[in-house]
């Protein structure tokens, strides 16, 4: 990417400010739901969600929604903080205030597509770190979920640049991000890197958001870029893309993410990777149902 992307990129993120504001609350309680190395304080959980009215009612929302089977909806923050549990919590958390921060009439791509893909990565992220047995299964949910950051970035300020990279991916049935190299001399990778530089994600974090699409220029974080990567194209091949056909053949085994797992996690050479991709089409209607809960009522909100 050259000097002049980089720079226009650096002074359109820096523009975001301009936009509506994230709530206060997002930094802190994303902070608090990605640190994996102490156990995550319930009391501190439900006084920041408590703090924010959007996030609150949210959760009470969908805490009270008949995908949870409760016999009575939960009456305090605290009992829908328990009854969801803290994974639900962190994504109601993310579209939440991401969805304050990005307007539905900026998006290029449809958010419920978007979201769908993005909690599609994060629960198969998850999923197979527990196939490898060592990894950290929260933090891989995190980096899935987080991955495409970048697309909201170019929906916001690169709207009629990504409009063409999409019309053009969708037209010629290509990975969205070669449409985007091709239409915009640069990817929501390098959108994504800027963004979670400004909000100071951590550098495993910031590595998958720049990497996912290209692992052999990964420095850092190299097991974690990988395994979001052979999640991102598994999500891709089971209909949980960006909303268009996308044509493509794909062997995993053959792929270089799968080599760099492969040497890290000796578990993965015993793993039946058909029965695995058969265990994620049983996941895509939980994931669908879901998307439908969390999303549903707070986009159609959104578009009124």
């Amino acid at each position: 990417m050259s000097t002049s992307h980089t720079e226009t990129i650096r002074s359109r993120v820096q523009s975001i400010e301009a936009m509506p504001a994230i709530p206060a609350v997002f930094l802190p309680l994303l902070e608090l739901l990605n640190d994996s190395e102490k156990e995550v304080p319930l009391e501190e959980v439900v006084r920041l969600v408590a703090y924010d009215n959007t996030i609150a009612a949210q959760c009470l929302r969908v805490a009270s929604s008949p995908l949870f089977g409760l016999a009575q909806p939960p009456k305090s923050i605290k009992s829908a903080v328990i009854n969801l549990g803290l994974r639900r919590v962190e994504t109601i958390l993310l579209t939440c205030c991401l969805g304050q921060a990005f307007p539905a009439k900026k998006w290029v791509l449809d958010p419920i597509v978007f979201w769908q893909h993005s909690l599609g990565c994060a629960m198969v992220c998850r999923k197979f770190s527990e196939k490898l047995g060592t990894a950290d299964g929260e933090k891989a949910y995190m980096a899935g979920l987080l991955h495409d950051i970048g697309f909201m970035v170019n929906c916001l300020v690169f709207s009629k640049e990504f409009g063409a990279a999409m019309e053009r991916a969708s037209q010629q049935e290509i990975p969205l991000y070669e449409a985007e190299q091709a239409v915009m001399g640069f990817t929501h990778c390098e959108t994504g890197h800027a963004l979670a530089e400004k909000w100071n994600l951590s550098a495993e974090l910031t590595e998958v958001i720049s990497h996912h699409h290209a692992i052999e220029e990964t420095k850092k974080a190299r097991p974690l870029v990988a395994l979001v990567h052979l999640s991102d194209l598994l999500c891709r091949m089971r209909n949980l893309g960006y909303g268009y056909y996308e044509r493509q053949k794909v062997d995993l085994l053959s792929d270089p993410a799968w080599g760099v797992l492969m040497n890290e996690y000796e578990t993965l050479e015993g793993m039946d990777l058909v029965r695995f991709t058969f265990e994620m089409d049983e996941a895509v209607g939980e994931i669908h149902t879901l998307v439908s809960a969390v999303f549903g009522s707070a986009a159609a909100a959104a578009q009124t």
